[in-house]
């Protein structure tokens, strides 16, 4: 049996209606509640890109900023008559001060060395210890070596920023790939900021895409 056809201007019909539709419309309202402020939010100003980071320019393919992965190099290596001499764990830190040259060390000198090939003359350490002033050899290998280690700390500082930035933009990368139904990449423009008290603070960029 055929339910009977209920006329469009029925009361219960439209009570129904409505309720359905303020329903979608409160549904929908939620999903695109602005949140009001969003400091919490993870972010990069694009004011603040490395110098060496081209500023977005407007482009036909819609590209905002490229970035060139960067890798870490490592300090100059300690030719072997500064081993004793030069503490390894400050060749590392290229934002400390030059590696220093020890004021007592190893004491080379010219011995006859056993090879596999054959008996060859080498350098080794005899036990001794000699002061800085009295190292001819370690004084002439420390300069050069030193300069290269000033140049490798400089371009490590100037490299620095763009592997940081590099890292955090390619993690934003990975997270959108694993929750692209979750988590979404906003570029937006014109912040505003306001705060008045008793009220919510009001901290958001004005335009979003």
């Amino acid at each position: 049996m055929n339910a009977p056809r209920r006329h469009a201007a029925d009361p219960e019909v439209i009570a129904q209606t409505t309720g359905l539709v303020n329903f979608l419309r409160d549904m929908v309202h939620s999903s695109h509640q602005r949140q009001r402020d969003d400091r919490g939010r993870d972010r990069l100003w694009l004011a603040d890109l490395p110098e060496q980071v081209r500023r977005p320019t407007p482009r036909e393919d819609g590209i905002v900023l490229l970035l060139d992965h960067v890798s870490q190099s490592t300090p100059p290596e300690l030719p072997e008559v500064l081993d004793g001499w030069v503490d390894q764990t400050a060749c590392l830190d290229a934002d400390g001060i030059d590696p220093p040259l020890a004021e007592t060390g190893p004491g080379h000198t010219r011995l006859p060395a056993l090879t596999s090939a054959a008996e060859e003359e080498g350098e080794q350490d005899t036990g001794t210890t000699l002061a800085r002033d009295q190292a001819s050899e370690v004084l002439r290998a420390y300069g050069p070596w030193l300069q290269r280690w000033r140049k490798w700390a400089e371009r490590e500082r100037h490299e620095r920023p763009l592997r940081a930035l590099y890292d955090k933009v390619y993690a934003w990368h990975q997270q959108l790939a694993l929750e692209d139904d979750r988590t979404e990449l906003v570029l937006a423009i014109g912040l505003l900021a306001w705060t008045r008290p008793g009220e919510e603070t009001v901290h958001r960029h004005l335009l979003t895409q």
